[in-house]
């Protein structure tokens, strides 16, 4: 007992002198990590913030040029219909040209969804539970948004105007690349790819749901077509200068 007394004291004592005492690197900065490291990790930021600003300035810039083929094609004039605040409905417009262009789709076919789908009702819900302005079914919105990496969360999110063209057109776009021709797309769009199949593999009920939804859909884009190449010729006509005289 009386030789771990002398131990314990000596080893106190040494302690005291310092002559045990083990070296430790006091961190220079907070998390421990050298003057080098910080100054590397506050020019990443520096980065990132700038990185993050010049995207912004592209969406905008982007977002301009969309609105800009929007007022051409008379997309802007048709979302009016929709009675959504003016700036819900210039971010509406902008959506369905660049969703449209993102999946090589018309923008005027996906207008011409929407008039005979919801008239651009953007609450618009049908018997069967679709929703929004291109009525979409709850299901088959989950589906498209887990597929493109969007969360949609609640099946209301639904009406929300831009998610619900963006995942209308994906699919509308999926669906003409699986059937091949708009005409039989827009039967799986209406009836659901599994009845499209069967419908489509008989020639009466073809010839019969045709002559529906199909038509009414293209019958209504060709319209549209036909109203934007006559503003584009008045439009030409009105440029032109006068070359008599």
């Amino acid at each position: 007992m009386r030789g771990w007394t002398v131990a314990v004291t000596t080893a106190a004592m040494l302690v005291g002198t310092g002559a045990l005492a083990f070296p430790v690197q006091v961190p220079e900065g907070p998390q421990g990590e050298s003057l080098e490291v910080m100054e590397l990790r506050a020019r990443l930021s520096e980065r990132e913030a700038e990185l993050k600003a010049a995207l912004v300035k592209l969406q905008v810039y982007e977002d301009e040029a969309y609105y800009a083929e929007a007022e051409k094609l008379g997309v802007t004039d048709m979302v009016k219909a929709s009675g959504l605040p003016e700036r819900q409905q210039r971010r509406l417009a902008v959506t369905i040209v660049r969703e449209a262009k993102r999946n090589n789709v018309d923008p005027l076919l996906v207008v011409a969804v929407i008039r005979c789908e919801s008239s651009f009702n953007n609450y618009a819900v049908s018997h069967v539970g679709a929703m929004g302005l291109m009525q979409v079914m709850p299901d088959t919105g989950k589906y498209l948004a887990d597929k493109a990496g969007i969360r949609l969360g609640r099946a209301s999110n639904l009406f929300d105007s831009e998610t619900n063209v963006e995942l209308g057109t994906a699919y509308l776009a999926d669906l003409i690349a699986r059937f091949g021709t708009v005409e039989k797309a827009l039967v799986a769009y209406n009836a659901g790819p599994g009845l499209a199949k069967r419908i489509l593999a008989k020639p009466e009920s073809r010839k019969k749901f045709m002559a529906g939804y199909p038509t009414k859909v293209v019958k209504e884009f060709r319209k549209l077509k036909a109203q934007q190449e006559k503003q584009l010729t008045l439009r030409a006509q009105q440029t032109t200068p006068d070359r008599q005289g």
